[in-house]
């Protein structure tokens, strides 16, 4: 029996028929490594798209959590700032003239010299 007769024959192309030019060598088929090479670059990617997501993402949540921080500060400012205001009102109450001559003749038996009482020192060298 002879092999050759059970292996069909492609049929021959009109032009090596013709004596042209011959057929072109189909391609040899690709191997696992060079098949799975796409795929890996194509996970790699989409990872990379993931993780840039997640940056985003994170960085959008610090940028909340510090704006917030930041608004209490300012509502902090603000309160102290009021505090700071009344207290400097008060002092100047504290501080006013008459008050303190009030103080000193009421508590402190102090009163205003006379003009004759007062004598004038100078510090001559």
């Amino acid at each position: 029996m002879d092999w050759r007769r059970l292996i069909p024959r492609r049929p021959t192309s009109p032009a090596r028929a013709a004596g042209g030019a011959p057929e072109p060598r189909p391609q040899p088929l690709l191997g696992a490594a060079e098949m799975a090479r796409p795929g890996l670059w194509l996970a790699l990617l989409v990872l990379l798209v993931i993780c840039s997501a997640l940056a985003v993402i994170y960085s959008a949540y610090q940028y909340r959590v510090l704006f917030n921080q930041h608004q209490n500060l300012v509502s902090d400012w603000d309160e102290l700032q009021v505090e700071w205001g009344q207290l400097v009102l008060e002092e100047s109450a504290w501080a006013a003239n008459n008050r303190i001559e009030q103080v000193a003749s009421k508590r402190l038996d102090m009163q205003v010299p006379e003009p004759g009482m007062i004598e004038i020192v100078r510090h001559e060298r």
